[in-house]
This record gives structure tokens, sequence and C-alpha cells, in this order.
């Protein structure tokens, strides 16, 4: 049905609902958390059986959602022999019954090794999990280990950082590799052998690491651990882009030696963390 607005409404022969103002945002922004404001709804452990929704602001199912202070949730008490999964969700329901776009949390089933909980798209129920967390048999206490962070999974919930969608940047980079390349193949013929050794050693190179969770060390009210990068000095141009919670633990590359990168977060992370790194020069 092709619709279109909005126009000024005349003795009421113009009129326009909730889901058509909602519309207007889209193509522009995307379903998830917004990165820059609050504390960006973080899940945490409060005390015992309770967890809080931290503060921050999102847009989900074309309905906006803001969080001005922390918000308790209380978990179900554990099974004295079996664990769980409870996905920590904000769940927006447009039936005409309900309306709205709340908190909610979802259970797995018992198990020994127990299945985390899937989200429910349909037409009118939309799931997006903040976290998952793992109710261990005779827990009494939620910490902040038993959280796993999933609001940069965008299958699953998603950052909204602005209003038009980053480029993936192992795209870019491979991008700026092509046109580095090519450009360098157009000068091969007027630079001597030992300044081409010396340019293909400076060619931009990017790789993959990882920095475990238990690999950190905390230091001065940081946290930091060095990785093996091949091919590193003192000297390179590093540009590093920290994936899946990297954002909000706040990594940053801090130092760099011999075939090394020296990485300092500014809370602890508690999953795994994929770092993209570029780096280039001699």
């Amino acid at each position: 049905m092709w619709t279109s607005g909005f126009f000024n409404s005349v003795n009421g022969d113009r009129m326009y609902n909730a889901d058509q103002m909602s519309r207007i945002f889209e193509g522009l922004i995307t379903d998830g958390v917004y990165e820059s404001v609050g504390n960006k709804m973080a899940v945490q452990p409060n005390s015992g059986m309770v967890i809080q929704i931290a503060t921050g602001r999102g847009w989900f199912g074309r309905h906006w959602v803001n969080n001005d202070s922390e918000y308790a949730l209380t978990l179900e008490n554990a099974d004295v022999l079996l664990n769980r999964y409870v996905a920590v969700c904000i769940r927006v329901d447009d039936s005409d019954a309900v309306r709205n776009a709340v908190p909610y949390l979802k259970y797995s089933e018992f198990a020994t090794n127990p299945t985390k909980p899937t989200m429910e798209r349909t037409e009118l129920v939309k799931e997006y999990c903040l976290a998952y967390i793992y109710i261990k048999a005779g827990a009494t206490a939620i910490t902040a280990s038993d959280i796993e962070d999933t609001r940069a999974n965008e299958a699953l919930c998603g950052w909204v950082t602005g209003l038009i969608e980053q480029l993936n940047s192992a795209t870019l980079w491979s991008q700026w590799e092509a046109l580095f390349t090519e450009w360098f193949s157009g000068l091969q013929d007027l630079i001597n052998e030992n300044t081409e050794a010396t340019l293909v050693n400076a060619l931009p190179t990017s790789v993959n690491v990882s920095l475990p969770a238990s690999d950190w060390v905390a230091s001065n009210g940081v946290y930091k651990q060095s990785v093996t990068v091949t091919g590193m000095n003192e000297t390179k141009s590093v540009i590093v882009n920290p994936t899946n919670g990297g954002v909000v633990s706040e990594i940053k590359c801090s130092g760099q030696s011999t075939n090394t990168l020296e990485f300092t977060a500014v809370s602890l992370p508690t999953t795994d963390i994929t770092v993209d790194v570029l780096h280039m020069g001699v």
C-alpha cells in the first residue's frame, strides 16, 4: 500500500499514528543501543540474584527506549543440580493489548549443558538480547564472570553509533591496501632496488589478534596485556579496531615494540576480544 506524509489536517482528514511517525527513521538508524549515551545499557551484577541494566538509550523495532537510572531485575533461584541461561532482553510488543518496549528475562530449560534462549522476531513481537547470564547450579549470587555481553552482536542487539551505518573496518582496510598496492606498482620503474625493498616492508598489513579474557593483568587502575604481531616495531603507524565488546571496555593500543603490541582496557573484559590491527611504515 502506498502511503505518504505529513500533511496538514483539514477537519480531521489527515491523521497519523505512532507507527507512521516512527517510520521516518527507517534507513537512517538501525536497531540497537546508543553507544554514546549513559552507560550504554550494560547488564551488571547488583547483589545476590539481582542484576541491573545501566543507564542508556536504545532504538528497537521502530521504538525508542530510555533508562535514566539503574533498572534492577531479580532472577529466579538457581536449581540445586542443573544449570540454565537467562537472556536479559528488551521485548517490543506491538500488539493492541500491550504496546510497549520493556526489559524482559527469558530463561532456558534447566540442563547440565543448557542452551541459550533464542530471540523472538515476529511482526508484533521483537526481542533484543543485551546479555546472557549463566546461572550455575546452586548459585546464590551473580558475578561479572557469569554475564556475557551481547550488545555488540548485531544478530542479537547491536550498536546505534550514528545516522549512517558504518563501513566494516576490515573492508575499508582491504580497500586502502589495494589502492596503495596499485599506486606502488606504478612507481616500480622509477625507484632503485634498495628503495623498493624499503617500500615493500612499509606496505599496510592488516591482521586480527585475540585478547583472551584470562590474560589481562591489573596495573595502576587499568588492565593490560601484550600480544605478538609479526613485523611490528617501535616506529610503525598502527590503527586498531576492537570488536565484540572492546568498545565497552575502552580498549586501546598503549605501546609497541619488536613483534609486540600492548593493549590497555579501562574496565576488565569478561570475554575474549578480537582486535583488527592495521600497521604500516618502516
